[in-house]
Formats: C-alpha cells, structure tokens, sequence
C-alpha cells in the first residue's frame, strides 16, 4: 500500500463522540482515518482508558499513551462538564454543526440529559446518531453495562464452550478489547450507509449495534449446530475435537494447526505430507461421515500427536506448504511486532510518542487503494483542543477562560 494521497472518502463529515473506553472510541478514530472530522468530548476527569492500558504496564502518561492514542488517533480533545448549562450549550452548539454522533454512555443517562435520539432528531434531523450498547434496546438486559469481557465473550458462549474439557480444566479467557474492536468496525459500516443514504433523502438516521448482538453474529456459526433439533454440544474434549483441525505439538515444542475442509478431496495429500500411506486408504478417514465418528477421531488425533513430534514446526511447514494444506504455526501476542506480513502491508507501523519513545501499534484493518495508508497522528491530550474549539463556536477568549473558572471546560497542553 501507499503512503496516505490526499484522497478521504469521509473528508468534511463532522464527529462528535461522546465516548470512553474502547468500541466507540475505535469507531471514531476509524471514522477520522477515513477523513472526518472528530470531537472527543471528554468529562472533566477524562476517558477512564486514558489510564487503563498500565493494567498491562503499557505508559499511560501524557507524553506516552501509544493504546489510548492508537484509539483515539486523528481526533480533537474538549474537555465538557454535561452536569452545566454551560457544557450542554457548548454539546448542543457541536451538534448543530456535525453530521455523526457517536456514543456508548448507557440509555438512562442520555435520556436524562436530553441526549437520546428522539430528542436529538427533533432538533438536528439530518444527524447520524451512532450508539453502542451492551445488550440492545430491548430485554431484561437492556439496561445493564456492558463491557466485551462479559457481553460479547461470557455471554455468548465462547469462554465457556471452546475450552478444552479435561479434569481441571477452565474457561477460556476472551481478552479484553477484541469483541469492541468487532463491534466498532460493523458500526463503521452502518454509519457510512446512513451518510450516504442522507445524500438521498436528507435525513439522518439512528445505527446502533450490541456487544452482545455482534458477539451472536461472530459465533453463530458454532451456535445454530447446537440447537435441540441438531444436537451438537460444547466443549469437546481434547480427543471429541475435530482431527483435521486442531493445533498439534511439534519437536521443539511449538503448536501447528490445519484446516482440512474438504477430506474427500484432501485426504490423500494430508498423508502425503505427514508421510502416513499407511492410511491413505483407509476407510476410517476418507469420508467426512467416517470421520465423525468418536472412536476414529479419537484415534486420529492420537496418532497425529505421536506423528507431529516427530519433527520441528519449520519441517512440517515445508511439507505441508509442499501439498497445499492450509496450516500455521500457532502464534503469539509477542510476534505482531516482527511479523513480516504485518509489516509488509502496512498492518503495523512505528510511532513515536512525545517523549521520543516509540511503539508499535496496529492500523484498522479496511483498506482504500486511492486513499492509500492514512497518516497517525497522536490522541489528544485531555482537552487539549478546548480552547480552538470554543472560539471557532463563537467563544471570546474571554468567555473561555471564565469556562474554565467555571469548571466547565480545561485545557491541558505537553
């Protein structure tokens, strides 16, 4: 890909988000990727994120915050105390002018500040009003927070049912982010939708999505097969498993993992490459049918334990990669930043922080070949655009600085 060409397909669309933590602030920083202009408003004491990432001794000062910038990147900072007359005016002052307004601040708190979308379209009726949620708009849930820890990977089934059942086994962990990051990036879509129908009709629309909706969607494909009229049950054992694709330990003590979707066809070369012609015909393993059954798969995957320590990772890559079957090494959080491939399309790329400390750190994953890769610029320091922003709404200096004596807005600067 190349570097950024001056061409964004969102250039002149006004953001302003209301927005913490992690799926509606990615959405805005996917948003200004793509050229629009974001607003994020900030409450006096700031995005609780800004000091979230020390939890995995990531820096979270002003002049090195890479995750919070990596969320927040392209974006304006104002600092907003909603709980004034003076802050709503300011909010309601932004609104006038923007074309999306993100937020992901629960459905009981925009209703009592006048923020939800009935109240929002009535005065600004071309708006996009994007929300996320943690469960919906409807249900027992509705109302509960939601973080994609518990909506999107507890809830839904993952933690518990791709662990691996044997004595003493637990839950999977989900980490913490993926399932916003999901989220946000299924938003983006919907939002660029509502702008370009507005084109049409003039009118803006409300989007919304769920942690919880998103993660159904992510994992439907292994939830519809356990429906009572199907009958297939999570977790599987290590030896219930699927033979064909599940990771296996190497020689020197690495994890490789195929993916075999077709054994009808595929089955002769898989022996071929793990040098089995002692089972290429054997009848246990030719038909997907077969292959179904426990006790062959049971022995299978035994077998293939026995063969895969026979040789290193980079061995039984060779001979997989020589009879086209799609396989890896299992990898690890640590290698994103050495992957070559990550690097060769400009998934990852350095920043250099305030300070001069740099990182490494991962672009949205959409690409636009006119478009280019765009260029990074840093998160904004808590309030650092106040003072531009209030006086480009009309704002004296003078009537900034009272704010601020107010309590009503702050400025922080490096």
């Amino acid at each position: 890909m190349t570097e950024e060409t001056g061409y964004r397909p969102l250039a002149g669309v006004k953001v302003v988000e209301l927005s913490t933590m992690v799926a509606a602030s990615s959405l805005g920083r996917i948003l200004c990727d793509w050229g629009a202009e974001s607003i994020k408003v900030e409450g006096t004491k700031g995005d609780p994120f800004r000091n979230f990432p020390k939890n995995y001794r990531v820096p979270c000062t002003p002049d090195e915050n890479p995750l919070f910038d990596s969320l927040n990147g392209g974006k304006q900072g104002l600092v907003l105390d909603l709980k004034t007359p003076e802050g709503m005016e300011i909010l309601h002052r932004l609104l006038a002018e923007a074309d999306v307004f993100i937020t992901n601040n629960r459905q009981k708190s925009l209703d009592k500040m006048g923020l939800d979308y009935g109240t929002l379209k009535a005065r600004y009726p071309r708006l996009v009003y994007a929300q996320i949620t943690g469960y919906g708009d409807a249900g027992p849930k509705a109302a509960s927070p939601g973080y994609d820890t518990v909506a999107f990977w507890a809830n839904t089934g993952f933690n518990a049912d791709m662990s691996v059942d044997s004595p003493g086994s637990y839950p999977v962990y989900g980490g913490v982010g993926p399932g916003d990051l999901i989220t946000a990036l299924s938003l983006f879509g919907a939002i660029a939708s509502a702008l370009y129908k507005r084109t049409v009709t003039g009118e803006g629309d409300r989007v919304s999505i769920s942690l919880y909706g998103t993660g159904l969607w992510c994992f439907h494909l292994m939830a519809v097969p356990c429906e009572k009229q199907y009958g297939y049950t999570y977790p599987r054992t290590r030896y219930t498993g699927t033979p064909l694709g599940s990771p296996y330990r190497t020689r020197d003590n690495e994890w490789i993992m195929t993916t075999i979707p077709n054994v009808e066809t595929q089955w002769e070369d898989f022996c071929a490459a793990m040098d089995m012609p002692e089972l290429k015909e054997d009848p246990r393993f030719t038909t997907t049918e077969n292959l179904r059954s426990p006790e062959n798969s049971s022995f299978l995957i035994h077998h293939l334990e026995e063969k895969f320590l026979t040789r290193t990772a980079a061995q039984w890559d060779k001979a997989l990669a020589a009879h086209n079957i799609v396989h890896d090494t299992l990898g690890h959080y640590k290698d994103m930043e050495t992957s070559e491939q990550a690097w060769a399309n400009g998934d990852i790329h350095q920043v250099t922080c305030p300070n001069g400390k740099k990182s490494v750190l991962v672009r949205p994953p959409m690409r636009s070949d006119r478009m280019g890769l765009p260029a990074f610029r840093r998160g904004p320091l808590l309030g650092e655009d106040s003072d531009r922003i209030l006086e480009k709404l009309g704002y004296s200096r003078e009537e900034v600085e009272a704010l601020k004596e107010k309590g009503v807005t702050r400025t922080t600067r490096l």
